[in-house]
């Protein structure tokens, strides 16, 4: 096998890791997404009704959303660390793969 054929081989190996690996990714970010808006949407509403039916004060209710800013702001920032390890292990993995392949060839 010739290194150009390695090196084509090698490429479409990798675009469909790439593809396979990036569509899971997405459907697993859009999943967590999904539980963490629905659990803030359904807090501030009862927060709301808990403020209009007097339960709650202004104070006290800032005090309820800031700290779920601060919650939301934490899982986002956990999001892009997770993010950003992912893509290395992916970026690492495809290195293998080539070097895996020029080594088949070469040896």
């Amino acid at each position: 096998m010739s290194l150009d054929e390695v090196l084509r081989e090698t490429g479409n190996d990798m675009l469909d890791f790439t593809k396979s690996t990036f569509k899971k990714l997405l459907l697993q970010a859009q999943n967590d997404s999904k539980d963490v808006i629905k659990e803030t949407g359904e807090k501030v509403e009862r927060w709301m009704v808990m403020r209009a039916n007097g339960e709650l004060d202004d104070d006290e209710l800032e005090a309820l959303l800031n700290t779920r800013k601060r919650t939301v702001r934490q899982f986002l920032l956990t999001q892009e660390i997770n993010s950003r390890a992912r893509l290395e292990k992916i970026s690492i993995e495809m290195i293998d793969m080539a070097v895996n392949k020029l080594v088949g060839i070469i040896f």
